[in-house]
């Protein structure tokens, strides 16, 4: 029988006096086991526990609390909250346990600072709760106190690391922008002050490529540490990307800040070097000002695209220099940078593109084989504009790679209706280099393919070759990825660039096309044409495919299919034609599609050998 059950059954057995005296006993006990408990809880709790006294004292403290402020739990017995707290924190925290107290408020939870013994600063989450029976007849408060030092610290680290560059230090697009937005906030409402500075490091490409990558970021930590030595403490300086800065200036007129400008671009000239052992060669700047009192639509976005357009004013005067954006008649590089801006974004919005596809034949056979799409922009009365007029200032500016966005889903889409149709077809698609690190793009074209189901051995991405050496590994990435979905990654332009047949080993192509400008020549230059022989072999000692681009007789046509290139384009053999009008000839004549890609190299080369 339980000790419970045992001492009711005497209860009942007692009388009434008897049994009161002795219930009472045993509510006593209880009361003393539970308060024990309670006191083992508080004091040996890993939070700081303190129990304030109506006088607003510390009457009961526990040992954690004491780590936290660096005193013993008697040394903090009788002291008050502003003997503790930040002295900037303390009228919040007396505030609301006054609140407590007079039952204005069921609880507190927030975070403020305690002074330790040594006099730093530790940072405390704190929960306080009115305790209603006291044994002094008025009303305590029971805190919490959490020490959240290293939350705080690891806190801080991430917030640095999502507002840095990590390989300067400085900050970053992200981070800059928000400064931007609110000095133009604040321009909007107290009047309009400050500049915006956008540098690009002149032929930086050129770096990477010829030094190596190692080479750049030294290039670019090198820019970085001259520029942050320049600028005062009150200037923000960033780096946005790649090769390009921003400065902003907030208290700048038109005059000064020309000065930092030529400050900017004296000093890079100057310090700034590209080392590459014994040799040392000079690293220049292009620089873009906007003055913000002369936007009449002030807007932060506005502010960081008239410098850049300034900025490549800049650059296109040869570099080396700065130049300030101008929204007049006297600046028409500027002005039509910024309406085919607009015009392309317009593009994007309403869908103002189009394709136009143009057929690659078999050299030998000549079937069409497939199309490479090419890219319009609809003009004002359907005309189609050549990207030539547009392309250029999309790379600029970022919109290349929305572009290219809208382009591989065109494509999917057109395989589909193809294939539902019954009437297959293989078509290439031209990418950005700016779009070979964009997931965004590679996510789309493998949701795509899924949710069609077409063939992905029916699709062919190029990217041009200078693209490609530009970033090798960048380039391997992608052309992975795309194989990875079954689709083809072609090389484009091949021989535009130097070292090109040694690039070759390192990129994992199905498909390489022949720069235009070797083809054109090839009957009149030895050079290109052993130039063009050399690059076939290589290819199909790879187990690949050549295909010669911009062939315009039937002299080149011959000595091509004489070299061994597999497939011809250009438009003496078939022009860019509309989409509706491009793949079928004859609507009961689908066209013909190669065996050969299709299938294992190993193969395609037995094929070739006999």
């Amino acid at each position: 029988m339980s000790e419970d059950v045992s001492t009711l059954v005497l209860l009942l057995a007692l009388s009434g006096a008897a049994a009161l005296a002795i219930a009472y006993r045993l509510h006593k006990r209880a009361v003393r086991r539970a308060e024990a408990n309670l006191r083992t809880i508080f004091d040996t709790a890993p939070i700081g526990n303190a129990v304030l006294g109506s006088g607003g004292r510390i009457v009961e403290v526990n040992h954690a609390l004491g780590h936290i402020v660096g005193f013993t739990p008697k040394e903090l017995i009788g002291r008050t909250l502003p003997q503790l707290v930040h002295a900037e924190d303390a009228a919040l925290l007396t505030d609301a346990v006054a609140a407590l107290r007079a039952g204005e408020r069921g609880g507190l939870e927030t975070e403020l600072r305690v002074v330790h013994a040594s006099g730093q600063a530790v940072p405390v989450a704190v929960h306080a709760a009115a305790l209603r029976s006291s044994p002094d007849g008025g009303t305590r408060v029971l805190l919490q106190l959490l020490d959240i030092t290293e939350r705080k610290r690891v806190e801080a680290h991430l917030q640095h690391m999502a507002d840095h560059d990590p390989l300067t230090g400085l900050l970053n697009r992200r981070r800059f922008e928000q400064e931007l937005d609110r000095h133009v906030a604040h321009a909007q409402r107290y009047g309009t002050e400050g500049a915006v500075i956008v540098l690009d490091v002149d032929r930086f490409k050129r770096v990477n490529d010829v030094y190596g990558h190692s080479t750049g970021d030294r290039v670019i930590t090198s820019v970085a540490r001259v520029l942050r030595r320049r600028l005062r403490t009150t200037d923000t300086l960033a780096r946005l990307g790649g090769d390009e800065f921003a400065v902003l200036l907030p208290k700048a007129d038109h005059r000064e800040a020309g000065i930092v400008a030529r400050r900017l671009v004296e000093a890079i000239r100057a310090q700034a070097d590209v080392a590459t052992g014994d040799r040392a060669e000079a690293v220049t700047i292009s620089v873009g000002v906007t003055v913000l009192d002369e936007h009449a639509d002030l807007t932060a976005e506005g502010v960081m695209m008239d410098a850049d357009l300034a900025m490549y004013d800049a650059k296109d005067a040869g570099g080396d220099g700065f130049a300030f954006f101008a929204a007049d008649a006297d600046a028409p590089r500027t002005r039509t940078r910024t309406t085919w801006r607009d015009r392309i974004v317009d593009a994007l919005a309403n869908d103002r593109f189009a394709l136009v596809a143009q057929p690659v034949f078999d050299a030998t056979a000549c079937t069409a084989v497939q199309y490479e799409l090419l890219l319009r922009m609809t003009g004002p009365h359907g005309t189609l504009i050549p990207p030539a007029a547009f392309l250029s200032i999309a790379e600029r500016d970022g919109l290349v790679v929305a572009i290219d966005q809208w382009v591989a889903r065109r494509a999917i889409a057109l395989l589909s209706e193809r294939e539902q149709a019954g009437r297959p077809i293989r078509l290439e698609v031209n990418i950005s280099g700016r779009s070979l690190a964009d997931a965004t793009l590679l996510a789309l074209i493998a949701s795509e393919l899924r949710r069609t189901g077409v063939d992905p051995r029916n699709l062919i991405f190029e990217i041009p070759e200078t693209a490609a050496v530009a970033d090798v590994q960048l380039a391997r990435a992608f052309a992975q990825h795309v194989q990875g979905l079954g689709c083809q990654f072609a090389i484009d332009d091949f021989g535009a660039g130097l070292g090109s047949l040694y690039y070759l080993k390192h990129l994992p192509f199905d498909v390489l096309k022949l720069d235009g400008e070797l083809v054109e020549q090839c009957t009149k230059s030895p050079a290109d044409r052993l130039l063009i022989e050399s690059a076939v072999r290589v290819v199909h000692g790879l187990g690949r495919v050549a295909i010669a681009e911009q062939v315009g007789d039937a002299d080149t046509h011959a000595l091509l299919r004489e070299l061994g290139v597999d497939f011809v384009q250009g438009h003496h053999l078939g022009m860019p034609l509309p989409l509706g009008s491009a793949f079928d000839p004859s609507p009961t004549q689908p066209p013909t599609l190669p065996p050969a890609l299709a299938l294992p190299p190993a193969v395609r080369l037995l094929q070739r050998a006999a």
